[in-house]
């Protein structure tokens, strides 16, 4: 066949133009390939553009002395040098949450205090150019630390802003400092000489590994003419057990780690035959003890020295009870105090002055309920009250801490329960209620199912043929149920579904002669049992996942003559 492509391309190489014939040429040339069209190749790869990153940044006013570093969790410390504006040099993408802080004050004569505003935050797909660091030579605010064993405490400046009615916004802080130690802290403040205002130092996150509350007291921030060094940081936790032969109440420090009592100072008198007790933390700095005196028909009140847990006599105290004062609880919405009178079978009602811890009987108090009230328990605004003197029942009436409505009995009430039902402990979260029933014959635990504003319903079968003693508790979860047996303790795991109680392996465990009461702290940590035979307390480390119960090193531990309860912070 004759190569007619080759001729016609010499053909165009004499009669048109180079371009023009090469454009023909490759035309041609691939409209004689086969395969389908072009596709045959390989794809090309695009490579998409990185993601947009923005920066934090703002504006130093007021430096005078060198040496001040910014510090952020996201890009590392920033030295400034100067007054005027300051970017990090480490860029966030979109949505990244930032944090800046003080990390070293200027160093300069007088000194200077710089404090950030506008610190924290989220990018929101542009730069950040808003913090604000401001220094000047006014005065500042910290204090002291004490009783720290954990982690992780930090400090902050808050300021509540009001809320012209209804509840108030969370307040705003600023100047976070994260303390690792006793001893002294200054946050990173500046106030002007005779500051008066709204903000105050606050607790923002408690410390970890053990796990403690620290309380704050003088936390107002007033400043006047000086530094205010007046702030007391106290994470300190103390317990306190009534002596009812001694007429006294034992005062105990709480080792973080190990929960061990050490006894503070000498026990503090109380009025005649010491029982019941109730420790009540306000949340704002103060903490009160209150001790129902059975032999003279009165509580006894004592405000908590945050720092080393002395007691003093709230004014006022004692405040007048009912007879033979037998229980206690914290019950009602805005805060108050509920005591059982066995012998007047009535439960009085107080609100607490929460500045002063005094005591003030509510209007309707006290409340009738039935026979020798033992045992008081109070959730969501309704009190359950165990009557152990004959009427065999359990009264229940609505408390919303001065509410309309106090007093007045849920529909059903009293409700059966076990012979001579002597303590009552809620589980599961309060979805069930059980009575312990040391009768001389046939012990038991009974239960019940808890309809919130309704009645109490038997669990299904008989009580729980449970060897019960004295008093019963469940821990903080609600996940076990903890029994005195002579002299010993025995735990059992509630079940969620249905109430029912199944002995938890391990157990019974020894605690003391005639164990009386059980205590657990706020942490469910520890356990603690009043041995009103022994004149001791024993202490055990409470498993939360399991239930189990090991001896604290040191356990028992000395108390007075019959102790009967005991209260933890």
């Amino acid at each position: 066949m004759p190569n007619t492509l080759g001729l016609h391309h010499l053909h165009c190489l004499h009669r048109v133009h180079l371009r023009t014939c090469w454009a023909l040429f490759t035309g041609l040339s691939l409209g004689a390939c086969g395969g389908g069209g072009g596709g045959s190749g390989p794809a090309s790869t695009v490579t998409p553009p990185p993601p947009a990153t923005y920066t934090v940044g703002g504006t130093v006013t007021g430096l005078a002395g060198s040496g001040l570093v910014l510090n952020s969790v996201f890009g590392g410390d920033l030295a400034v040098s100067a007054s005027g504006s300051f970017t990090f040099g480490t860029p966030l993408p979109d949505g990244s949450e930032y944090n800046v802080g003080v990390g070293n004050q200027p160093t300069s004569s007088p000194a200077q205090y710089c404090q950030v505003a506008n610190g924290t935050g989220t990018i929101a797909a542009a730069n950040v150019m808003n913090v604000t660091v401001t220094c000047g030579t006014g005065y500042t605010v910290g204090g002291t630390v004490s009783g720290l064993v954990g982690s992780g405490l930090t400090l902050a400046i808050c300021h509540q802003v009001s809320s012209h009615g209804g509840r108030p916004p969370p307040p705003t802080c600023h100047s976070l400092l994260q303390v690792g130690a006793n001893g002294a802290f200054t946050l990173d403040s500046d106030y002007p000489a005779g500051y008066s205002g709204f903000d105050f130092v606050s607790v923002t996150q408690q410390p970890s590994s053990p796990p403690q509350r620290c309380v704050l007291s003088n936390a107002a921030v007033s400043i006047q003419t000086a530094n205010d060094t007046s702030v007391v940081v106290s994470c300190a936790a103390y317990s306190y057990v009534t002596n009812a032969a001694d007429n006294t109440l034992s005062s105990y420090s709480v080792d973080a780690t190990t929960g061990a009592l050490a006894a503070v100072g000498m026990p503090t008198a109380t009025g005649t035959t010491p029982y019941a007790i109730v420790g009540l933390d306000t949340g704002a700095g103060k903490r009160y003890v209150y001790v129902g005196n059975e032999g003279s028909n009165d509580v006894s009140a004592f405000a908590v020295d945050n720092t080393t847990g002395a007691l003093t006599a709230v004014p006022g105290s004692p405040f007048p009870a009912g007879t033979d004062p037998k229980a206690m609880a914290l019950c009602g919405g805005v805060q108050s105090l509920c005591i059982a009178n066995a012998g007047s079978h009535n439960v009085s009602v107080y609100t607490i002055d929460y500045s002063t811890g005094a005591l003030t009987a509510l209007p309707g108090s006290p409340v009738a309920v039935g026979k020798s009230p033992t045992s008081i328990v109070f959730f969501n605004g309704n009190v359950f009250v165990a009557n152990h003197g004959g009427s065999n029942d359990i009264s229940a009436f609505y408390n919303n801490g001065g509410m309309p409505g106090d007093g007045t009995a849920v529909p059903g009430s009293p409700f059966p329960a076990g012979g001579n039902p002597l303590s009552l402990a809620l589980g599961a979260g309060g979805k069930f209620l059980y009575t312990a029933n040391p009768d001389a014959s046939r012990s038991s635990i009974s239960g019940f199912s808890v309809d919130l504003g309704g009645p109490l319903t038997p669990l299904s079968g008989p009580p729980f043929p449970i060897p019960v003693s004295n008093y019963i508790a469940t821990d903080q979860t609600g996940a076990y149920l903890y029994v005195t047996s002579g002299t010993n303790i025995v735990g059992y795991a509630i079940d969620a579904t249905t109430g029912a109680l199944t002995e938890l392996p391990g157990f019974p465990v020894a605690s003391g002669v005639n164990a009386y009461s059980i205590t657990i702290d706020p942490g469910n940590q520890f356990l603690y049992v009043a041995n009103d035979g022994a004149a001791n307390v024993t202490g055990f480390r409470l498993d939360a996942s399991t239930g189990a119960l090991t001896p604290m090193a040191g356990s028992p531990f000395p108390a007075g003559n019959h102790p009967q309860f005991i209260a933890t912070f």
